[in-house]
Parts: C-alpha cells; structure tokens; sequence
C-alpha cells in the first residue's frame, strides 16, 4: 500500500500544483479584479464653523473640490458600488498653515472589500479671508416712460436697507445696491417685487458664490401721477413807509406751472394761489425782490410735475413814491346795476349840469381823491373814469333779502386802473321805486 502511494510521488505532486493553478485561473477570470474611475466627485467640508466663529470665510481655489476617485477591487465589488456611494470629506480642524485640507475617501457601501480608493488629488486648496459684513441704503431706478400726461410720483418700499456679508475682498467692492422697475405706459399705480442687485462704483454687477444678503428682494410702490397746467396769482401783505405804496401788479419770473397728482385732486384746481403772507412789504420804502417757494403752498396731494426744478420763484416788487391826485368824475358817468326786478333805480341830483356865468351847461363834478404811481396815472381822467352803485351788493351788505322803496345811502365803486386807489369811500343816495 505505501508503496503505492509514493509510486511516481514526483508527478503526483505536480498534478496537484497544476490543479490548484488552474483553479486559481478559473476563479480569476470568472471574479477579476478591476479598477473604476468616477469624475465630478464633490467633496464636501464640514465644520465650517470652525471659521466662521473666527469672523472669517474660505473660498475653494481652482475647484480643488471637485476630483476623480479610482476605486480598486473584484468586479463584484466595483459593480455593486456608484458614484453616489463615494464619499469625499474634508476636515476644517484639519486645516493646515498652507490653507489646505486633506481629503479623506470612503464609500458607503463594501467599503472593507475594496482593494484600493484614491483620487487624483490629495488636498482642497483654500483662500481664508476675513468676514466683512456692511449695510446699505437700496436705491430704485425706474425704466421706461409713463404715458402720456402722466409722471412718476414718490417711490416707498417695505425695506431701505440691506445688509451684506462675505469675503472683505468682495464686500469692499460693492459701492449700491440697487432695484429697478418698469413704469412704461403706466397711468396707474404700480404694485410690484423687485431683485436686489449688487454694483460696484464703475457700474459693474457683483457676483460670489461667498456673497450673501439677508434679503434678496423688496417690495416697491410707485406712484403715477396725472399733470395739469395752472395759472399762478401773488398777494402781497402790509403797508409801505408813508409816502410810498406798491406799484402793481407784481412780476414774477414764473406765472404758471405745471403740477401734479390723483385726477380726482388735479380737476379741483384751476389757479394756484399764492397768499398774502408769502409776500410782506410792511415799511418797505424801496424795490426788492422777494423769493417765494411753490411747494410751500400747494394743495395736499398735489406736487410739481418737473423734478428737476425746486419750485423756487423770484417775485419782482416795485415800491415806488405815492402820487395824490383829485379826479373829477362826472356824475353822469354813475350807473346803477343789479337793480332787483319789480324796481327802479336813480342816483337823487338836482341837476346833472350847471350853468355857469357865460350861460354855458357843465356837468356836475364828484371830486374823488385818490393816490397811485407816476405809471398808473396814464390816461386816467375825470371824463374816463366810471363809478357804479351795485344794488344787490349793498343788500348784501346790509343781509336785506327785499328792498322797500326808499332812498338809500349806496357805496360808488370807481374802476380805476391797478396803481390807483380811492382814499376814501364815496356814496351816492339812490332812490328804489316799485316800476309800473
């Protein structure tokens, strides 16, 4: 038996080692060890805080955070495993005194059966700046044109203010941040939400990945305003130094403007009227020019239409010497108006003419005395100058809703050119009569 067995002991052994050989090869090929690339592997750093709390922030250098990672092992292995299942991470307590961060490899998935798991780099590359965190005001700009007759109002919105932070290399860049929005044809209020934009100081949008706001849009109004052209009229208040009085009227280097606001408000006013208190020539003995703000007496709601001009006007005020002189009205130039029907009206005279010595008939003369400028006197005249008893204004005067007849004691008004003035109120005595 033992003979038998170490019969051609030589070639049996052999035998063997070919057997487990071959084995060796059959299980080989049908199991192979491969190798597998995956690219666009993201790696992904955790405990940034770490820097954060520090007042500083990083920024990845030359994407050294995207790799490729070969993994090594049986093909059963390698097949069983994704790209989803490779993880990168990149420690910030690992950072190091050249900013760098070694990657660590793994996957979530057979990982102990790998043979191998590399990537094309060893490290993340990182700028380490300070955080700068800076707030300020948003501006709104408007684009386009609102229709025609209309203009852009005042702009409100829920937050002026926005406040940015990131790398101090960025943040000290950013000169505005600002919003636009369109009012192109409009004719009504606008309602709308407008992005927050960057700018540096020559205009340019600022982008990073690093740059963060705490608001990204805002909530804007923009008020559309109708026009309208108006005339403006100047009142004066006081009284000159004796002797001197204003020559009127006066003269502003503007008479109208353009204003605007609601329609609704706009169809209410059809003059601008500038009051007596804007204007005080109170003792004044010479010209001066005195300086009036339209904005200051503009009905509520309403504003004026050019942006561009400050509503300032200057109101030329000629103070000049005062002129006495008597007019000799004929009392046949006195007519009564605003004779209430049913009635009739006459100023009581004995005779509208009288008789001089040479036999020759003049009219009866009223001297009013009046005073104005050197100017305003032109071509004023007893002859040309008319004087009216107006009715209903006395009734007024005195609250009379009828008038019985009677004779009644009635004020002449006298239309005198601007300049001139009575110094004195004149009566006439005018007879009511029910007519037949």
């Amino acid at each position: 038996m033992k003979k038998k067995l170490t019969n051609n002991l030589g070639l049996k052994i052999m035998a063997v080692l070919v057997s487990f050989a071959l084995w060796l090869v059959v299980v080989n090929y049908d199991d192979p060890v491969v190798s597998y690339t995956y690219s666009g592997i993201q790696v992904e750093i955790i405990n940034t805080d770490v820097l954060a709390n520090q007042g500083k922030v990083y920024e990845v250098l030359s994407n050294t955070d995207m790799i490729s990672v070969t993994v090594t092992g049986k093909r059963s292995v390698i097949d069983s495993i994704s790209k989803e299942n490779i993880r990168a991470i990149a420690d910030m307590q690992d950072l190091t005194l050249k900013n760098t961060l070694n990657i660590q490899l793994s996957t979530n998935k057979n990982f102990n059966q790998l043979d191998s798991i590399k990537c094309d780099q060893d490290v993340v590359e990182l700028v380490i700046e300070n955080l700068k965190e800076s707030h300020m005001p948003i501006s709104v700009s408007v684009t386009g044109e609102p229709a025609e007759d209309y203009i852009v109002g005042d702009i409100t919105t829920n937050q002026n203010t926005v406040r940015v932070s990131g790398p101090e290399s960025i943040v000290s860049t950013v000169a505005r941040a600002e919003c636009v929005i369109s009012v192109a044809g409009r004719t009504s209020d606008i309602n709308a939400s407008a992005d927050i934009k960057l700018y540096d100081a020559e205009g340019n949008l600022v982008e990073h990945p690093n740059l963060r706001t705490n608001i990204s849009n805002i909530s804007i109004n923009v008020a559309i305003l109708a026009t309208k052209a108006v005339d403006i009229t100047y009142n004066y208040s006081g009284v000159p130094a004796d002797g001197y009085l204003v020559d009127e009227p006066l003269v502003a280097d503007r008479t109208a403007v353009y204003i605007a606001g609601k329609q609704s408000t706009l169809d209410t006013i059809s003059l601008l009227v500038i009051p007596a208190t804007a204007i005080d020539v109170d003792g004044k003995s010479q010209s001066y020019i005195a300086s009036v703000d339209l904005n200051e007496y503009l009905p509520d709601g309403i504003c004026l239409a050019d942006a561009t001009y400050n509503g300032k006007v200057a109101v030329s005020v000629n103070i000049v010497e005062e002129i006495s002189r008597t007019i000799n009205v004929p009392m046949n130039n006195l007519t009564v108006t605003n004779i209430p029907e049913g009635y009739t009206a006459e100023i009581l005279l004995d005779s509208d003419t009288v008789e001089t010595e040479n036999g020759a008939e003049h009219p009866v003369l009223m001297n009013v005395d009046t005073v104005g400028t050197q100017e305003a006197y032109h071509g004023v005249t007893g002859a040309t100058t008319l004087g009216t008893v107006d009715v209903a204004a006395y009734m007024e005067s005195v609250d009379m809703t009828a008038l019985p007849p009677g004779i009644y004691q009635m004020e002449i008004t006298f239309a005198l050119p601007v300049g001139v003035t009575t110094t004195q109120s004149y009566y006439a005595d005018v007879k009511i009569e029910e007519s037949e």
